[in-house]
C-alpha cells in the first residue's frame, strides 16, 4: 500500500507541475480551480502520510519557515551588467565596435524586477539567488520556489544556471492593494521586497511571476546562437519573453511600436535590449570589465503623465532648508499611485 501511495504521489506532482506550467507560462488552464485544488489537497495527504518531499513538491510552492538571515552564495558563472543607450546615434556607434558583426541580431523586452539567478542539478533546482556584485549574491531558494511558473525539476540532468528576472504583474499588485493594510507603492518594489523578505510565506503572498533570458553556465550542452538557447529554455518548462530577430536597423524601427505598447503590458519593462544573436560572435567580441559586448540595453524616456497641483507645503528639513512639496491628485505612474512630489527644479516651479 505504501508504494502505490508513493507511485500515487510522485504522478500528482508531475500532473500538479504541468498543469501549473500551462496556468503560469502557457496561459491555457486545462482544469477549473476547484479541480486543482482537489488534486493538490490528495497530494499534501499523501506527502504527509509518506514523510517524502520530491523534488518537485507542490507544497514547496507556499513558504516554509522564515529565515534567520540570507546565506551568501557564490554563482557558478559571472552575471554582467549591461551597457545603456537612449538614441539611435547611440545604439549604431556600439553596433560599429563590434569588430565588423553582420549576423542577425536579437531584442528583448528589458522586464523592470529583480534579477534572478537559478542553478539546477541532476534535474532539480538546488539553489537561487540574488544577482548581488555579480559574482556572489544571497541565496533565496525558499522565496524562488513560491514562484510558480518557475520549475522545480527540469529534463536537462546536468548542471546548469539560468538567470531572468522577478516581477509583479500590475494586475496582481492591484489586486493586493486592494485588500492590504499597507498598500505596496510599485511593482518593481513590490518583487523586490518579497524575494528579500525572510520570511518565504510573505513572497507566496505576492503571487509573483518570472521570465528568463540566459544560461550564463551549463555542462554538457552548448549553444550556437539565441535561438537555441531559448528553445532549451522553453524545452525546460521556463518562461521566456518575446524575441524579435533581425538586422539592427529592422530591430531599431520596432522601438516605437515596442515604446507604445508598454501601457498596455501587464507588467513593468523600461526599454529593451539588443543582443548578437550568433554565439561564436560574442566570444570573439568579449566583455569589458563590466559589460558584455554583445548586448546593449536601450531605455525608454520617462513615463510623464498629467495631473493637478492641489496645494503646495514647504517642508523643512534636519538642517532647516525649506522645499516646496506639491500634493497632486493621484495619479499612476510606472506602476505606483503618486500624490506628492518634492519640487527640487526651479524652472519646473516657474513653469
Amino acid at each position: 500500500m505504501e508504494e502505490m501511495n508513493l507511485t500515487r504521489q510522485k504522478e500528482l506532482a508531475k500532473r500538479i507541475s504541468q498543469l501549473n506550467y500551462e496556468y503560469y507560462v502557457l496561459d491555457a488552464p486545462s482544469v477549473s480551480d476547484a479541480e486543482w485544488d482537489a488534486l493538490y489537497e490528495e497530494y499534501a495527504r499523501l506527502e504527509a502520510e509518506s514523510g517524502v518531499i520530491l523534488p518537485d513538491s507542490p507544497t514547496q510552492r507556499v513558504g516554509g519557515e522564515p529565515l534567520s538571515a540570507f546565506e551568501r552564495h557564490t554563482h557558478l558563472a559571472k552575471l554582467w551588467s549591461l551597457d545603456k543607450s537612449r538614441t539611435e546615434p547611440e545604439l549604431l556607434d556600439w553596433a560599429r565596435r563590434l569588430k565588423n558583426y553582420t549576423g542577425e541580431f536579437a531584442l528583448e523586452r528589458k522586464y523592470d524586477g529583480l534579477t534572478l539567478n537559478l542553478t539546477y542539478d541532476g534535474g532539480a533546482l538546488i539553489t537561487a539567488a540574488t544577482r548581488g556584485n555579480g559574482s556572489v549574491g544571497e541565496k533565496i531558494t525558499d522565496q524562488v520556489k513560491t514562484i510558480r511558473s518557475i520549475p522545480l525539476t527540469v529534463s536537462f540532468q546536468g548542471r546548469f544556471e539560468v538567470q531572468g528576472e522577478g516581477y509583479m504583474r500590475l494586475s496582481v499588485l492591484e489586486s493586493y492593494n486592494a485588500s492590504a493594510q499597507t498598500p505596496l507603492k510599485n511593482a518593481r518594489n513590490a518583487a523586490a521586497g518579497a524575494l528579500r523578505n525572510l520570511d518565504p510565506r510573505e513572497t507566496a503572498k505576492r503571487r509573483l511571476s518570472a521570465v528568463f533570458y540566459n544560461v550564463g553556465f551549463i555542462e554538457g550542452a552548448a549553444f550556437a546562437s539565441q535561438h537555441e538557447m531559448l528553445a532549451f529554455l522553453k524545452e525546460q518548462g521556463f518562461p521566456v519573453g518575446e524575441t524579435w530577430y533581425g538586422s539592427l536597423s529592422e530591430l531599431i524601427a520596432l522601438l516605437p511600436e515596442r515604446e507604445r505598447e508598454r501601457s498596455q503590458l501587464d507588467y513593468m519593462v523600461d526599454g529593451c535590449v539588443f543582443k548578437a544573436a550568433d554565439f561564436a560572435a560574442r566570444e570573439r567580441v568579449g566583455y569589458t570589465e563590466k559589460f558584455p559586448r554583445w548586448a546593449m540595453a536601450f531605455k525608454f524616456d520617462a513615463e510623464e503623465v498629467v495631473t493637478i497641483i492641489n496645494a503646495i507645503r514647504w517642508e523643512a528639513g534636519r538642517t532647516g532648508k525649506l522645499t516646496p512639496l506639491a500634493l497632486l491628485a493621484p495619479v499612476e505612474v510606472g506602476g505606483a499611485l503618486v500624490s506628492r512630489v518634492t519640487l527640487n527644479n526651479l524652472g519646473d516651479i516657474e513653469r
